[in-house]
This record gives C-alpha cells, sequence and structure tokens, in this order.
C-alpha cells in the first residue's frame, strides 16, 4: 500500500483519467468521464462519470481502492452494460445497488486497500442507518458514534451526515449486506466475470448467464483490471477456500 502526503481533487482527477485510459487501450468503446465540481460531496459516479468534490483530500494509501471501487466497478459496469443490446444493464436493474457496492467493497479488498479502518467506517454506517430507522435525530446519531464507539468528531459528523443528507438515505447499509452476499457467492464457486456484464441485482445473474450462454447478451467487453493481476487472483482464491 502506498504511503504519502494527500492528493487533492485534480490529483485524484489526474490519477482516474490514467486509469480509465488503461481500460480504453484494451477497449476503445469504454465510456467514462471525470469531472472536478463543487456540487457533490466526496466521490460519485453518476451517468458515467466520475464527480470529484473540489475539496477532495485523501490518503495516498486510498487511491489504488478507489481506482478499484470507482473505475473498476461502477464506471467499468457502466460502460460495459452500454455495449450490451440491454440498456437497461447500463442504468441498472432493479435493485442493483447492493451487488454493486458489494462488489466494489470486494475490489478494495483484492487490490490490498480494505483495512481496519475502512471495515470500521462500513460498519459505523449500518449502526447511524439503523439510529434514523429507529427515529434518533442527527445529533442522537452523531453522539451515538462518538460517544459508544469512540470516532473522532470529524469522522462522526461526516458518517451522520451521509446518512441524513435529504431527510435520510438508508442506501449506505447495503455495502455490508452486499460485501457478504458476494463472498458467499465466491465461496460457492462461482465465476465473477458475468458480475461485470452491466448493473444488476444477485436475483438477475441466473437470467445474466442464461442470456450469455445463448449469445443474446455479448461477452464481456472490460473486465476490471485486478483480474489480470496475479496478486488479487491470489486473495480471490483464498476467499474461495476460506470457509470463515
Amino acid at each position: 500500500v502506498k504511503k504519502g502526503p494527500n492528493l487533492n481533487a485534480e490529483e485524484f482527477a489526474r490519477r482516474a483519467e490514467r486509469e480509465i485510459d488503461f481500460y480504453r487501450t484494451i477497449c476503445p468503446e469504454f465510456k467514462a468521464g471525470v469531472r472536478v465540481t463543487g456540487e457533490v460531496s466526496g466521490l460519485i459516479v453518476s451517468r458515467g462519470k466520475l464527480l470529484i468534490n473540489s475539496d477532495l483530500s485523501l490518503p495516498a494509501s486510498r487511491v489504488e481502492a478507489l481506482m478499484a471501487h470507482e473505475v473498476g466497478t461502477h464506471l467499468l459496469t457502466y460502460s460495459n452494460g452500454r455495449m450490451q443490446p440491454f440498456q437497461q444493464l447500463c442504468s441498472g436493474l432493479a435493485g442493483y445497488e447492493e451487488l454493486q457496492e458489494g462488489i466494489a467493497v470486494l475490489s478494495e479488498y483484492l487490490v490490498g486497500g480494505l483495512n481496519r479502518s475502512r471495515m470500521r467506517q462500513l460498519a459505523a454506517r449500518v449502526v447511524a442507518v439503523r439510529c434514523l430507522i429507529d427515529g434518533a435525530s442527527f445529533v442522537d446519531t452523531f453522539r451515538v458514534l462518538s460517544r459508544d464507539y469512540r470516532f473522532i468528531h470529524r469522522n462522526a459528523y461526516t458518517i451522520a451526515m451521509r446518512v441524513y443528507r435529504g431527510g435520510g438515505l438508508t442506501k449506505d447499509m447495503v455495502y455490508l449486506r452486499g460485501l457478504k452476499a458476494i463472498l458467499q457467492y465466491v465461496r460457492d464457486g462461482n465465476d465473477l466475470k458475468p458480475l461485470f456484464t452491466g448493473k444488476m441485482a444477485g436475483k438477475h445473474i441466473p437470467i445474466i448467464q442464461e442470456l450469455l450462454y445463448r449469445n443474446v447478451l455479448k461477452p464481456v467487453p472490460v473486465l476490471p483490471r485486478y483480474m489480470q493481476q496475479a496478486a488479487s487472483l491470489q486473495r480471490l482464491d483464498e476467499l474461495r477456500n476460506n470457509p470463515c
């Protein structure tokens, strides 16, 4: 894992553009873009564009994991879906978010970027969603995270803000649920490759596999970079053989 000073928004954008260029060398039809803007918080992928908050500052140690998460999962499945005859695979079949985020978090692990701090953050988001559903206020949730789970105030605020934005958004709970589902999928001996055909939910996987078998869907145009890297494939094999 690379260490060093934080990257700002422009530096991270250039790194993301290089990652997109890599995929374009494999498939010139790979459609994705990057934009730095003050209109989003953090990082968001929308309609084939990676939107980066202009005030972004992140550790160099997180860069490879974010490339796998944002570019190698979200942008890649968007682009692959665009190249299929069913365009819904581009925008996403119903309930696709859980599987998408599960694959994205798995990708962080496969490139060696899923550390204890990141897992703790994802778990805290689930706690915050639970608080929201139970009727807790923003301040109450902030106190639970900072007092009961010992998050520093800045991190507790950010986690609570993500969940309470726009009046309440429970999506953050699907990251861990999606990770749990994809780990079981891998341990059952299933192939990850069909999951990159486009954006789908777990219930759609058998249908996608059948359509690929019958040549109704095209073979997956582009696979993530880490699916070609020995270290990542070794980690994937270890997950398959891990009964826990």
